[in-house]
């Protein structure tokens, strides 16, 4: 390598450290019985309407693909029109592989000349990396308990700054930004900005005075775009499909920085079955909900501290042991979670919402690293 010209932005780019495999887990530790817990993923897996039109358009895998994205990109306009009473087309969507890619088109597509990135921290990772990755510079925005400081991140926008982007819910600590606190931030934000909406969750969420961002793109605003995917609700994680949601002018000028087929026929008709799946997407959210609740009792019972969640995952906060040694002795008793150090908080723990067995696994795992005196403590 010494004698080749490296990029200098991708020797600062961090690299993304993902949830630790089950297989790994039980290579590591001997184990038979390992239950997953950090990764967000759907508890119930995938749609069956949706597995089965996969396996339907495998039969055409020796084809490129060919309607699938103008199909899935109709089905959504036609869904939105239905429930948010707009007009959208086709033209409004661009899909990607995984709402990752769609991230990497917007940076590419702005964060040239050492444009800025504000963003609050702790968030998404990926608005990091893909902000270095592309010479960008990134403004993050300490949190305000938890929540988005959107006054402070007003206050970080200069003439440089080409992106704001709000996580909605946040990922790691799964708190919202209301309808009217988004309203004030869209009235003052200024106009050489592009605001991202990363609403990955969004189908998780009960509170009803959730965001809208799709009204301020019916209006016209070229500088809103909308995210949202079908790994979380529809547990197609492994299939990594994503889409944007914006004006026809912004979705024509993303669409320069789109790979070439980026996406196959057999996800984009999976993930048309899975919006028709209405039992399965009732289903999982009915299990979130529920289980959400069954895990805020047993942290009230074991006196941990926890931020409440509209996501599909829980943040511990203020532990009475660190975080990474809880971390490694959860994996020592068959339970995988997450230390969000990339995200901002090495200090912390994040727990997806499992089914009802799992969480009962991974409550009596804590317990016992918690209450365990023979068990001893590390740095």
């Amino acid at each position: 390598m010494q004698h080749l010209k490296l990029n200098p932005n991708l020797l600062d780019v961090p690299l993304y450290i993902a949830g630790k495999p089950i297989e790994e887990v039980q290579e590591e530790y001997g184990l038979t019985e390992v239950v997953k817990l950090a990764s967000n993923e759907n508890p119930l897996g995938l749609s069956p309407l949706a597995l089965s039109a996969f396996q339907v358009a495998l039969r055409d895998a020796h084809r490129y693909p060919a309607m699938g994205d103008r199909n899935l990109r109709c089905k959504l306009a036609t869904l939105y029109n239905a429930q948010y009473d707009t007009t959208l087309t086709q033209a409004n969507f661009m899909t990607g592989n995984g709402i990752g890619d769609i991230l990497r088109m917007i940076a590419e597509a702005f964060l040239f000349d050492g444009g800025e990135t504000v963003y609050s921290s702790p968030t998404f990772p990926l608005y990091r990396i893909l902000t270095t990755q592309f010479g960008g510079n990134c403004i993050p925005v300490p949190h305000k308990h938890y929540h988005h400081d959107l006054d402070a991140m007003l206050d970080a926008i200069t003439p440089d700054t080409r992106l704001v982007i709000l996580c909605n819910p946040n990922n790691p600590t799964g708190t919202l930004i209301s309808r009217d606190h988004v309203d004030e931030f869209m009235a003052r934000v200024p106009p050489h900005v592009v605001v991202v909406f990363d609403e990955s969750y969004y189908e998780l969420v009960e509170d009803p005075h959730y965001s809208n961002a799709v009204a301020y793109i019916q209006q016209g605003r070229d500088q809103v775009l909308l995210l949202r995917g079908f790994s979380k609700v529809h547990g197609m994680a492994n299939l990594r499909l994503g889409y944007a949601l914006g004006t026809p002018a912004m979705i024509e000028y993303l669409h320069h920085a789109q790979i070439v087929f980026n996406t196959g026929d057999p996800v984009f008709y999976a993930a048309m079955a899975a919006l028709d799946d209405h039992a399965h997407i009732a289903r999982v959210r009915e299990l979130i909900a529920t289980e959400k609740h069954y895990l805020y009792e047993g942290f009230s019972e074991l006196d941990l501290t926890f931020i409440p969640t509209a996501a599909n995952f829980i943040l511990l906060v203020d532990l009475p042991r660190p975080a990474q040694f809880i971390y490694e002795e959860l994996l020592k008793r068959g339970v995988i979670v997450r230390v969000p150090a990339g995200f901002g908080l090495p200090d912390a723990l994040r727990v997806t919402i499992g089914t009802h067995t799992q969480n009962e696994m991974f409550l009596r795992a804590l317990q016992d690293v918690l209450h365990n005196n023979h068990t001893e403590q590390q740095a």
